[in-house]
């Protein structure tokens, strides 16, 4: 299915050798061919034919729950369920009895027995998402549940085997917890056997064009609008961007565009004003095309002034070894020897 029109002259060509990973990601809706990103995918893979529990921390929006379940997709326990569970979400009385179940009676409005999340997950795979958020006392008796492979029921005395994978994330740094005492150092160890980071949205602008496009595509089948194009303007702006939320404020940027507009292409009125919030007062922004990057102002003519800047950096960073700076940027190294000759870089 071709681009939405508006989006083709701001797409990175991938190596021809990152294209078969590249297929395999969007097919579990993991969109991009930034190298930090790739890395991030063919690791997960990786690790997925393991059994060995996995921690991915990153920002909040930056995909952690898309990763986990291509986890357990691609993984060994496929056929098994998939059980997700946010500790952030249920107030912590509640908690225990939502992860091990509880038995009729065990407390008041208990009218019969529940089964908990790593019953549900026997023989599949669960996921705790903000880990960082339960409490002490919980973190031990799930300590005593990865050791000893049973789970109790809330006012059971039954120990209950469990064969359950677990993968947790975290928007913090957990370790700083573990530091600070707020978590335990042994409990981090048990669910730290595999880790990897998430890369945020800033550390892989050229992303965006492409989840720009998946997203419009997306929302005008949910929304049954028609969208033929977007404004390059628009495009820049988005990826000169910070996104605190990540992509998943990206795609609420996006969709927002997409009922707000009054024909089939969304320009610069479409994107919600809020967004210029995150630009620093003191920076004029207007259709006349130009928007801000961090500390540096873009327009139609900067980008490839920014195209040079990245450049630069990573030939700086490897010494100006071409096949390394190529890796860095996640171009093919004849592409890169071009764009040197293209900016006159000696």
């Amino acid at each position: 299915m071709p681009f939405i029109k508006g989006i083709e002259g701001f797409l990175q060509k991938p190596a021809p050798g990152f294209l078969p990973v590249i297929e395999q990601m969007n097919k579990y809706g993991i969109i991009g061919q930034s190298k930090s990103i790739i890395l991030a995918y063919t690791k997960a893979q990786k690790a997925s034919q393991s059994n060995a529990s996995i921690l991915i921390e990153g920002e909040s929006g930056t995909g952690k729950e898309v990763f986990c379940q291509a986890i357990h997709n691609i993984g060994k326990r496929d056929s098994g369920p998939f059980v997700k569970l946010n500790c952030a979400e249920i107030p912590e009385t509640l908690l225990e009895s939502e992860l091990f179940g509880y038995e009729k009676g065990a407390f008041t409005g208990a009218g019969k027995r529940k089964l908990g999340k790593f019953e549900l997950a026997n023989d599949g795979t669960i996921f705790l998402d903000e880990i960082s958020e339960m409490s002490l006392s919980l973190q031990s008796k799930l300590l005593r549940v990865i050791e000893d492979k049973t789970i109790t029921r809330v006012g059971g005395l039954e120990n209950i085997p469990i064969n359950v994978r677990i993968l947790s994330a975290t928007n913090r740094d957990l370790w700083q917890h573990v530091s600070k005492k707020q978590f335990r150092e042994d409990l981090y160890y048990r669910l730290n056997v595999i880790y990897f980071r998430l890369p945020p949205l800033r550390e892989r602008r050229e992303d965006i064009p492409l989840l720009i496009d998946f997203f419009i595509k997306m929302y005008m089948k949910s929304e049954n609008v028609v969208i033929k194009s977007i404004d390059e303007e628009v495009v820049r702006l988005l990826i000169s961007l910070s996104w605190s939320g990540n992509v998943r404020q990206l795609e609420n940027v996006i969709h927002h565009a997409i009922i707000m507009t009054y024909d089939d292409m969304i320009s610069l009125d479409d994107i919600p004003e809020n967004i210029y919030s995150s630009i620093p007062a003191g920076v004029i922004h207007s259709k006349s095309g130009f928007v801000k990057k961090d500390d540096v102002i873009i327009t139609d003519i900067d980008l490839n002034e920014m195209e040079k800047t990245q450049i630069l950096k990573a030939l700086e960073q490897s010494r100006w070894k071409i096949t390394e700076a190529s890796e860095i940027l996640g171009i093919h190294r004849n592409t890169l020897r071009q764009k040197i000759k293209k900016h006159n870089l000696k």
